[in-house]
């Protein structure tokens, strides 16, 4: 009898104990197939929710509002959506206004972000009224020669420069008509204050000497439209294009000499920055044609190095091998015109799009001590390779100069390898 209550207990207990190993594995299967699938967050579903709850906690006017709509606005940038990124932007400005008033300073990366969004849909007219509204209201704060106007108009020039290239030829144009008109006005403080020990000074000068190298360059491409309306200035109407560039050149040599001036007055200069900005009003001389001033400012620039610590190692740096010669300025968006396969210079017609899937070709030539490529060869020509094409490029790069390589401050005879980058065409904004 013991024995059979043993063995119904023991029955028992084997019984439970699947049961519970059963259970055991049912939990882990269920918790496995219960594991969360965290989904990529979409920023634009973030900031909608974000706005949400902050309209039902605050107000339709609460601060918190406009930098979530500036975010959201960029958001919808990102993916594309530019009615979308617009709508989010005037949101966000409207909040601003409301709170501080119609000429507040904190509506200005909401303008800019406007300017951004309808360039993307093609309406230039529009961008410029943002942008003209950007500059009045600062003008409005500060007058127009004060001086903290100065990155305002650094900023604009920013814009219009680098948007350049997303337009066509007469859209640049009017592009370079406003910058050049920002410009004057900030030659014009800078001019005023005559502060050249201020560390932004520099790079305002440079940035205005790049300026007039894109008019200059522009010009020397397309000519000088004789609509009514789009002209520099009455004085250049009536003149050639070879004036009007070598006006170009005087203001950008001017502002480059200023750029030398500034550096030489801070103790704190590196010796290799001093002597880079000399190499670079060389560029400037050699890129307008002047060899002999060019050569002199070079050998200034080379013999002022040596006079410096680790002399020779600098030395090399900037003169051991020719360096294309680029009047970009490097901390802001503004990038120089490059040859497009596709466009108007390969086929004459503006509008078209030859797109090739083509790795970087391999380019070998000799730089001349003018700084201009002879003997260009391409190393690895693909096969279907048309011969336009490479006609095209050959034009770009001898269209192109460089920064000789100095030999004891004598510019001399180099070869350089380097890889060439085929770009697609790019869809102008209009």
């Amino acid at each position: 009898m013991k024995d059979n209550a043993n063995a119904k207990t023991a029955s028992q207990l084997s019984l439970a104990a699947v049961v519970f190993i059963c259970a055991a594995f049912t939990s882990l299967a269920s918790a496995q197939s219960t594991v969360p699938v965290y989904k990529q967050s979409d920023p634009v579903s973030d900031y909608l929710d974000a706005i949400d709850i902050a309209e039902s906690k605050l107000s339709a006017y609460s601060l918190e509002l406009s930098d979530l709509y500036l975010g959201l606005g960029k958001s919808h940038l990102s993916k594309q959506e530019y009615n979308r990124a617009r709508q989010a932007f005037q949101r966000g400005m409207q909040i601003e206004r409301v709170n501080f008033g119609l000429n507040s300073l904190s509506q200005t990366p909401y303008l800019m972000s406007i300017a951004e969004a309808e360039s993307y849909l093609g309406n230039w007219e529009e961008s410029q009224k943002a942008l003209e509204n950007l500059y009045l209201i600062n003008t409005e704060a500060y007058g127009a020669r004060d001086p903290r106007m100065l990155p305002v108009l650094d900023e604009l020039l920013d814009w219009y420069l680098g948007t350049y290239g997303d337009r066509s030829t007469s859209g640049g144009y009017q592009n370079l008509v406003i910058s050049e008109k920002l410009g004057t006005r900030m030659q014009s403080i800078l001019d005023q204050t005559n502060d050249l020990s201020d560390p932004a000074v520099p790079g305002m000068y440079r940035k205005l000497s790049h300026l007039h190298y894109f008019i200059a360059n522009h010009i020397k491409k397309h000519g000088e439209p004789s609509e009514q309306g789009f002209t520099f200035n009455s004085a250049s109407t009536a003149s050639s294009s070879k004036s009007t560039s070598h006006m170009h050149y005087r203001r950008g040599k001017l502002a480059l000499q200023k750029v030398v001036e500034s550096l030489e007055l801070r103790e704190d200069t590196l010796a290799r920055d001093q002597a880079n900005a000399i190499a670079e009003l060389g560029d400037w001389y050699l890129v307008f044609g002047q060899r002999s001033s060019a050569n002199q400012t070079y050998k200034l620039a080379y013999d002022f190095l040596g006079g410096s610590e680790q002399s020779e190692g600098l030395q090399e740096e900037l003169f051991g091998a020719a360096k294309l010669i680029e009047f970009t300025d490097l901390n802001s968006k503004i990038s120089p015109p490059k040859m497009v396969v596709g466009d108007s210079a390969a086929s004459g017609n503006e509008d078209s799009s030859t797109v090739l899937e083509q790795k970087p070709l391999e380019i070998s030539m000799a730089i001349n001590s003018n700084g201009v490529p002879r003997n260009i060869e391409i190393i690895n020509p693909p096969e279907d390779l048309d011969k336009d094409i490479r006609r095209t490029i050959f034009k770009d790069i001898r269209a192109q100069r460089y920064r000789p390589q100095l030999l004891e401050g004598a510019p001399i005879i180099s070869a350089i390898n380097f890889s060439y980058g085929m770009q697609q065409f790019a869809e102008k904004r209009e």
